[in-house]
């Protein structure tokens, strides 16, 4: 902990303030209690509260795409901190990409999809390599879930196609990966998987050796 402390500091970030001088300000609108936070200054090495701006999120959101920033948090200026749950006095805008991918298979479901399918495993072609991207599990609706399910089974097989990059999970259950899905996400990881990737369909013009890695 002492050495990472040095190489790797970690930055106590203040964007609200609840309590000051022995008084809840939890009922302040957020406008006054960010007023009261930046009186307080805080700027040292190991804390800091961040600028806010008030106002032109469109192009605040703009600046964080361009940045390759996960997008920013609008929060009301009338609104109150609500403690223990997430109010809708905040919400956070997230950039989303959009990608091509190639189904290597798919990993069972739980709870009400307990036996089918739960998310897909997917991968994209690189340098003649087929690289594990992650696992798309959100943006089915039943019908689809079904469709897809019977695409999978049609194309099963007992070893992995994958052959670069991560291994995928011990549960998943392989396909011929000849099946390719678009999908948005936030972003890639340095480990070249996507971050929360939501299926959005199923393409049928594109060859899946086209389907390279995201930008």
């Amino acid at each position: 902990m002492r050495r990472l402390s040095q190489t790797e500091p970690v930055v106590y970030i203040v964007f609200d303030l609840l309590w000051l001088d022995g008084h809840s300000l939890l009922d302040l609108p957020y406008a006054d209690r960010r007023t009261l936070l930046a009186k307080l200054e805080l700027a040292g090495s190991a804390w800091q509260a961040p600028a806010h701006h008030v106002g032109d999120g469109e192009a605040m959101l703009a600046a964080s795409r361009a940045q390759g920033l996960e997008g920013i948090v609008a929060k009301r200026l009338d609104c109150p901190y609500v403690p223990g749950k997430r109010s809708n006095g905040w919400v956070k805008v997230k950039n989303k990409q959009t990608a091509d991918v190639v189904v290597g298979g798919w990993m069972p479901g739980e709870g009400n999809r307990s036996g089918r399918l739960g998310a897909l495993v997917v991968g994209f072609h690189e340098n003649g390599a087929f690289h594990y991207a992650g696992r798309a599990g959100s943006g089915f609706t039943e019908s689809e879930l079904r469709r897809v399910q019977a695409l999978l089974d049609a194309r099963a097989r007992d070893t992995s196609p994958f052959t670069a990059g991560l291994k995928p999970p011990k549960q998943a259950r392989f396909v011929e990966p000849d099946l390719v899905a678009s999908v948005e996400y936030s972003d890639m990881t340095n480990d070249g998987t996507l971050r929360h990737p939501v299926y959005k369909g199923l393409r049928d013009d594109i060859a899946p050796e086209d389907v390279g890695r995201p930008e």
